[in-house]
């Protein structure tokens, strides 16, 4: 690990990269709000393409998926644990890892009590729930659940099931998995007392969407699937009693008359509800759209490019006021300003070249400047 200086500023951030074990995979960063300056304030390797992040919900520990095929002789990658300074932001690698139990770990997210940690397996096909001790780290996996299911008709992306992404189902007792290859969410409902994972049901999304993040509104009974292959997302209506997902609404995040390649990537709603954005990798943008706070139906209203190549990530400042925007191919991490009244985004003058940028992860709690 090492370690660059620099003055913390109000919002510390974390981003992962691709890299090997040898170079730098975790930044930790400082964002001024004041100024939209960003600037890295930690160097972190050993860890090969960290390429997600997520946080232990009281904010001391920071888990990052190192998405590799293989981890030494075991099959499949791993997730890794770092301390967290509650004074600084900075962290501190553990020799604490847990294997995943299948190829290529992309996305990992936790329970609300911060007693377990979900893992999808891209390549695997595969998720895992690894249990969280009351210090906060990661023991050996205690569920692991293989795909199944009727391909989509894209044969060169869908040629087997890919897990892509993991989130409990709101506050309720289920856990939603999106599933790229088979066109999916298949729905688990988490045990907390024995820390498992059962299946429970599957919610189909239609013939070659390609599901790829999952998220679901705070207080709207929804939740929103943004799908990869068709650069879609589709509204779902969730039953958090019954653990049902519905299909709804389905709204292009391309422009009108847009023919050329792209892959959908990301998706978040802004602080207050009302506003959703997506990434769009090819087209090289950010779409913005009105959330109605009825039906949790989607109006696009903006479009705005990226200020790179390859948005694969982005993360909404604590305060709702900023998007930042990480370009992997371009290597650069974008800021945006956000009107928290109309939603729009408004590009700034601030970015910071990183390598291979993919994922963005905002501290639990602000640094004074």
């Amino acid at each position: 690990m090492s370690i660059q200086n620099g003055q913390p500023a109000s919002e510390i951030l974390y981003i992962g990269s691709y890299g090997t074990a040898e170079e730098p995979t975790i930044h930790v960063c400082s964002f001024n709000k004041t100024t939209g300056g960003l600037a890295v304030i930690q160097c972190v390797s050993g860890l090969e393409n960290a390429s997600y992040l997520t946080l232990h919900p009281n904010g001391a520990r920071l888990y990052a998926a190192s998405e590799t095929e293989a981890t030494g002789d075991a099959v499949g990658g791993s997730v890794a644990a770092f301390e967290i300074d509650e004074v600084t932001g900075l962290l501190r690698m553990t020799s604490n890892r847990s294997l995943t139990h299948g190829a290529h770990p992309c996305y990992i997210s936790t329970d609300e009590k911060g007693r377990a940690l979900f893992a999808a397996n891209y390549t695997g096909g595969n998720i895992a729930l690894l249990p969280i001790t009351g210090e906060g780290e990661l023991e050996a996996a205690a569920a692991v659940h293989q795909h199944t299911g009727e391909l989509g008709p894209n044969s060169s992306r869908q040629d087997a099931p890919h897990a892509h992404c993991i989130v409990p189902l709101g506050k309720s007792s289920f856990v939603c998995a999106a599933d790229l290859g088979i066109d999916a969410i298949v729905i688990y409902r988490y045990d907390d007392e024995r820390r498992t994972l059962i299946p429970h049901g599957v919610s189909k999304i239609h013939r070659g969407a390609g599901p790829r993040h999952l998220i679901f509104h705070p207080e709207l009974p929804v939740g929103y699937v943004m799908n990869e292959l068709d650069s879609t997302i589709t509204l779902l209506k969730a039953d958090t009693e019954l653990g049902a997902l519905t299909a709804g609404q389905s709204i292009s995040a391309l422009p009108a008359g847009y023919d050329g390649y792209n892959d959908a990537a990301d998706i978040h709603l802004g602080l207050s509800g009302r506003y959703l954005y997506s990434s769009n990798r090819g087209h090289n943008s950010i779409a913005v759209f009105a959330v109605d706070q009825a039906s949790g139906e989607l109006t696009l209203i903006q479009h705005i490019e990226c200020g790179g190549e390859t948005p694969r990530n982005f993360a909404v400042t604590q305060d709702g006021g900023h998007l930042l925007v990480a370009n992997q191919k371009t290597g650069n991490v974008v800021v945006y300003t956000v009107d928290t009244e109309s939603g729009l985004l408004t590009k700034t003058a601030s970015s910071l070249a990183l390598p291979s940028p993919v994922c963005i992860q905002f501290a639990k709690s602000s640094l004074p400047v």
